[in-house]
């Protein structure tokens, strides 16, 4: 395909100005979230496994000897599968979020705070990552919202509601995080030259609180992908195509690249 040397930039101004957005097409989070979600379950169940297991068996490990080979075994390959679909389920989870980022900027949304890359980025974040996905993912719930999209918007999309389910989520996240620690430092054992962690009944209480966040969470995946797929609806059935507007007359200015009306080109 050749390129047009009057057509305008691929990033056009915002239909408010003031900055530049990129041009995303909308795809429908279907199979991202149902694969997140089974993750998040899967981690759940293997996590408490793994404890179920350490507390069955808790001296095979220590003091391994030829008998417990088998049950060594099982209890590696249960760990590296545990971890290998965490880690599966955390990159799912952020492509996830990712790409509902970019959706909210295909149906035309304007003046948003968390770009695609940053959704992802300030999970990394030390500190920041306390209180800045979830901003994130509120302000990609609140863009998602049907009402708030196409010519005939009811509302502005800064103004619509978040349901008390995502505090909840967050909180019982954070919070687990915390009691996490404290559980870690209260098995930390420093004998013997090296740091161990024990693990202890009290772990139960952890993987309680991950099951209620993983809960949570898949509850807001499921309805922020309904309030996408309805948005994206909406702006078919009107007759408006999923993206942000195209061409110099969405603007309502001139394209600086285009021919002069004498004919002349400005560029040659």
């Amino acid at each position: 395909m050749s390129y047009s040397p009057y057509a305008p930039p691929r990033n056009d101004p915002g239909p408010y100005g003031g900055g530049h957005y990129a041009q995303y097409p909308y795809q429908a989070l279907g199979w991202k979230t149902t694969v997140t979600m089974v993750g998040i379950a899967a981690t759940v169940a293997l996590a408490a496994a793994q404890t179920g297991a350490s507390l069955a068996f808790p001296d095979v490990l220590k003091h391994p000897v030829p008998e417990n080979l088998g049950i060594i075994l099982a209890l590696g390959l249960l760990s590296l599968v545990a971890g290998g679909i965490g880690i599966l389920t955390w990159i799912f989870f952020l492509v996830w979020m990712h790409q509902a980022a970019k959706n909210v900027r295909a149906f035309g949304q304007t003046g948003l705070e968390y770009t695609p890359g940053w959704c992802v980025g300030w999970w990394f974040i030390p500190l920041m990552s306390l209180w800045k996905p979830f901003d994130a993912m509120r302000e990609i719930w609140k863009a998602s919202d049907p009402e708030s999209v196409g010519p005939g918007a009811q509302r502005e999309w800064r103004a619509s509601p978040v349901p008390a389910t995502m505090g909840l989520w967050w909180g019982v996240y954070i919070l687990n995080g915390v009691v996490g620690i404290v559980i870690a430092l209260s098995h930390l054992d420093l004998s013997g030259g090296k740091a161990t962690v024990a693990v202890g009944p009290e772990n139960f209480v952890s993987h309680g609180l991950y099951a209620i966040a993983g809960v949570l969470i898949i509850m807001v995946m499921r309805q922020l992908a309904q309030r996408q797929s309805a948005a994206a609806e909406r702006l078919t059935s009107g007759g408006a195509q999923a993206g942000p507007p195209a061409g110099p007359g969405a603007y309502e200015q001139p394209n600086p690249y285009a021919p002069q009306a004498s004919g002349a080109n400005p560029y040659t």
